[in-house]
């Protein structure tokens, strides 16, 4: 019996130490997964833009970015992508707040210079990521730290 014991309360030792590391764990792959989406579709966009010789925009859906975002090309009309809604806890918005549609030319510029933030809730590390459109079209990706403001 008393070896029944001490078995359990190590098990319990232990759990209760995995159980938070485990969280963190999730937090930062939820991180590591929104922000490499979101680099990969504007990667895609400006792709787009550039070889379809028209304007290319990511905008979020129903006006919501946590609703997910899409991707269309402005001249034909046509969605070349969707995504759904963001994971709880995650928020993409524009260092001013909030987030407005972000548009690539055909010669893969944007229109304008926009600093986007990717952050999320308890995670830990330097999982939150800003990335930095310059006019050019190129990207800038920006660690930092978890728990920073915007």
């Amino acid at each position: 019996m008393l070896e029944l014991m001490v078995t359990l309360a190590i098990v319990a030792i232990v759990t209760a130490i995995a159980v938070p590391a485990m969280q963190d764990m999730t937090e930062n792959a939820k991180a590591e997964r929104i922000t490499g989406l979101f680099e990969l579709d504007l990667q895609f966009s400006r792709s787009h833009a550039i070889s379809r010789g028209e304007v290319v925009t990511i905008s979020p859906l129903d006006n919501d970015i946590a609703n997910g975002w899409q991707i269309v090309a402005e001249a034909s009309g046509d969605t070349l992508r969707e995504r759904g809604p963001l994971d709880s806890g995650v928020t993409v918005a524009l260092a001013n707040g909030g987030f407005q549609p972000v548009s690539f030319t055909p010669t893969g510029q944007v229109r304008e210079e926009r600093q986007i933030q990717i952050r999320i809730d308890h995670c830990t590390g330097n999982e939150n990521k800003d990335i930095d459109l310059m006019i050019s079209g190129q990207m800038l990706m920006r660690e930092v730290a978890c728990g920073s403001e915007y």
